[in-house]
């Protein structure tokens, strides 16, 4: 569902269509239960959730995988190259925003039955320019680039997406 609403994001080009359109993905994740890592990671609770979240990430990069081969383009290289010149500093800030944004997301639609938090957290994350672990992967399968450089990246917006969503057991 991310690989998804990752194509349309790239078919719409952006701005604010293009971001509360994404949110497609997260309500339809919610609606039928699927895992999606940075929808499950602010609920770990035990060692043995880790290895959990290790398959939803295996998993999801599969799903994204299997759906960029459909969409393989120049506005993905783009996308990709300027996510690379992120200073590290400064990618897992908004790696972490997206996390808290992610976990609110997903939170309010389990404790209030409605999509109010996704369609308002998607969009917000998305037009601060926050960074999604899935839907990164994603634009790196669609972009066809493939260096050095997307090891740490990756590792840094994993990281800062669950530290983000774990952050509610310290601000509440």
């Amino acid at each position: 569902m991310i690989g998804i609403a990752g194509s349309v994001f790239l078919t719409i080009g952006g701005g604010w269509i293009a971001a509360i359109l994404f949110s497609i993905g997260l309500i339809v994740i919610c609606a039928r239960g699927y895992n999606l890592y940075t929808g499950k990671i602010g609920y770990i609770r035990e060692s043995k959730d880790l290895l959990k979240m290790l398959v939803y990430l295996i998993g999801n990069f599969i799903g994204v995988f299997l759906v960029s081969l459909t969409v393989v383009g120049a506005p993905a290289a783009t996308l990709v190259a300027t996510k690379l010149a992120i200073p590290y500093w400064l990618l897992a800030l908004k790696s972490i925003g997206c996390g808290f944004l992610m976990y609110l997301a997903v939170d309010i639609y389990k404790t209030r039955n409605s999509f109010i938090g996704i369609v308002t957290c998607i969009p917000a994350f998305i037009l601060a320019g926050f960074e999604h672990s899935i839907a990164d992967m994603f634009y790196i399968c669609c972009s066809g680039i493939l260096n050095w450089q997307l090891v740490p990246f990756l590792a840094i917006v994993i990281l800062g997406n669950a530290i983000g969503a774990l952050l509610h057991r310290f601000i509440k």
